[in-house]
C-alpha cells in the first residue's frame, strides 16, 4: 500500500499559484466555506501560498509603478519610494526596496 501511495503522490505535480486561485474559484461557485476555512492541507503549503500571494502582490505593485515612472519620471518614483523607506521599517519594506532598486536601475 505504501508503494502505491508514493507511485500516486509521484504522480501528482505540485500546485501552483494558479491552480489554488482557480480552486478558490470553483469552490466559492459551489458555496463551499471550507476552502476559505480550512486553507491549504499543511503548513508548509499554507507558507508556500504566502510566498506566493506576496510574490503576486509585488509583482502587481511593480507593473503599476513602471506605469506611474512612465507618467511622473522614474527619478521621481524613486525618490518617493526613498521617503517612504526613510519613514519606514522592518520586513513589510522588503519588497519595496527591492522593486526601488530595480526602478533605480531602470532609470
Amino acid at each position: 500500500m505504501t508503494a502505491e501511495r508514493e507511485a500516486a503522490t509521484g504522480a501528482i505535480r505540485p500546485a501552483t499559484m494558479a491552480d489554488y486561485l482557480y480552486w478558490l474559484r470553483v469552490k466559492a461557485n459551489y458555496e463551499d466555506v471550507t476552502v476559505f476555512s480550512d486553507g491549504p492541507p499543511s503548513d508548509r503549503e499554507a507558507t508556500e501560498v504566502g510566498a506566493d500571494l506576496v510574490a503576486l502582490a509585488s509583482a502587481t505593485l511593480l507593473v503599476h509603478e513602471l506605469r506611474v515612472a512612465a507618467i511622473i519620471d522614474s527619478d521621481d518614483l524613486v525618490k518617493a519610494m526613498d521617503t517612504v523607506l526613510l519613514h519606514a521599517s522592518g520586513e513589510s519594506t522588503d519588497g519595496l526596496a527591492h522593486r526601488r532598486d530595480l526602478h533605480a536601475r531602470l532609470s
